[in-house]
């Protein structure tokens, strides 16, 4: 939606996507990671691809995921990140990256609803309509009943579903495409062109995975505590071989970079559901629909302002996430401090006009093209200068004497 594609892209995108998942979840949860994950469209790097698809086209995006995967393979073989990992992205960190994806993801969320195709207010009905019924059925679905079960476990589903029905009534619904297409066919998987190659867009997206999987390790270690399966540094490096796999064949498909998704760790705690088959059958779903261009082409019919609607409404959650796993930091003044420096370097970025970025040296417009980059790498860098309290530094030493005893 904020590419604005034409239905025929959005159906091949949409294909791609959904077959990079599938076959990215199998992997990853039937041979490296091994916990019930689903791998899905990483949020973290989409700002990133939405500024390099702008400049240079949808080509370059997956040449640069291609290598910067490779290079993230590469890392998880040699047991690099879970050595220096622990050191540099301790759980404050962690969480606020997850702080940085809602915050900045609001800023794409209601410009691109403002500027999506078509009437604004009518796109501002249709946004705001899908974001309430899905807020009542979040409210819904959290009574411990059949009911709350049925609206908690497809309540973004049915609030796409209402939302396109009342955006019928707009004419902004077009189904001319889901007639003619066929039921079964092959996914179009070079739609977008081969893969291209540029050398600065590679260093942006190297930085940009290893942010995605900043993201997908706080979710490994909820679903560790869950599953009361310890995450080891073994499987930790596994896992890290399994995103830059997964990340791969996005590229080669001509889809996107996968990670882990968050909220898996919600569905494990609501439905106790702790194999990792059940993943891998949900991976070999997604292949299958993948093959099937008449359900792309459904998917494909959403009005970008209910796309956005729901999007709003999970930027937040994504936030609150965050800020509830670094909640407790608050008391110390130290960490307040940083943890609003961060967003502030967030909200910041995303307020840059475009054409400030566009004089920028290249490498450096990629970089604050991403506001998730930017700030996820003031997270890293400010939790690492910033002096620590001397409350905070008594514990550090307190601990490490315990340990030493």
């Amino acid at each position: 939606a904020v590419m604005q594609l034409n239905i025929s892209d959005a159906t091949a995108l949409i294909a791609l996507t959904f077959l990079a998942c599938g076959l990215a979840t199998v992997i990853q949860a039937g041979l490296f990671l091994k916990y019930p994950v689903i791998q899905g469209m990483s949020f973290a790097s989409l700002g990133a691809i939405i500024a390099i698809a702008s400049k240079q086209g949808f080509a370059v995006c997956f040449g640069s995921i291609i290598i910067s995967g490779l290079v993230i393979v590469a890392l998880g073989y040699l047991k690099v990140l879970s050595k220096v990992v622990k050191h540099i992205i301790p759980p404050i960190v962690a969480g606020m990256v997850i702080v940085v994806v809602g915050v900045s993801l609001m800023f794409t969320s209601w410009n691109s609803l403002i500027t999506a195709p078509g009437d604004q207010n009518i796109n501002f009905i249709e946004g705001g309509f899908t974001a309430v019924i899905l807020i009542i059925m979040i409210f819904i679905g959290k009574h411990p009943s059949k009911v709350g079960k049925f609206f908690r476990s497809g309540c973004v589903i049915y609030a796409m579903i209402l939302g396109t029905v009342f955006s019928a009534f707009f004419g902004n619904v077009n189904l001319a495409t889901v007639g003619t297409s066929p039921w079964v066919g092959i996914p179009d998987i070079f739609h977008f062109g081969l893969p291209k190659f540029d050398f600065g867009v590679v260093l942006v997206m190297v930085f940009i995975l290893f942010i995605v999987f900043v993201e997908a390790m706080g979710t490994w270690f909820t679903v560790s505590v869950i599953s009361g399966e310890p995450l080891e540094d073994k499987r930790l490096d596994k896992g890290v071989v399994g995103e830059g796999i997964g990340s791969m064949i996005g590229a080669v498909l001509c889809g996107v970079p996968v990670t882990s998704y968050g909220t898996n760790s919600g569905v494990i705690a609501v439905t106790k559901n702790l194999s990792k088959w059940t993943a891998v059958g949900a991976g070999v779903i997604c292949v299958v629909l993948a093959f099937l261009p008449k359900i792309m082409n459904i998917i494909a019919c959403v009005p970008p302002a209910v796309i956005w609607g729901v999007f709003l409404i999970m930027t937040a959650l994504i936030a609150q996430s965050g800020l509830m796993s670094v909640a407790h930091h608050f008391q110390d003044e130290r960490n307040g401090l940083y943890m609003g420096l961060v967003i502030m370097i967030t909200v910041g970025s995303s307020l840059l006009p475009a054409a400030v970025v566009g004089q920028m040296p290249t490498l450096l417009s990629y970089l604050f093209g991403s506001s998730i980059t930017i700030g996820s790498l003031a997270a890293i860098v400010l939790h690492i200068i910033l002096p620590k309290s001397r409350a905070a530094a008594k514990a550090k030493s307190d601990l490490k004497t315990e340990v030493e005893q």
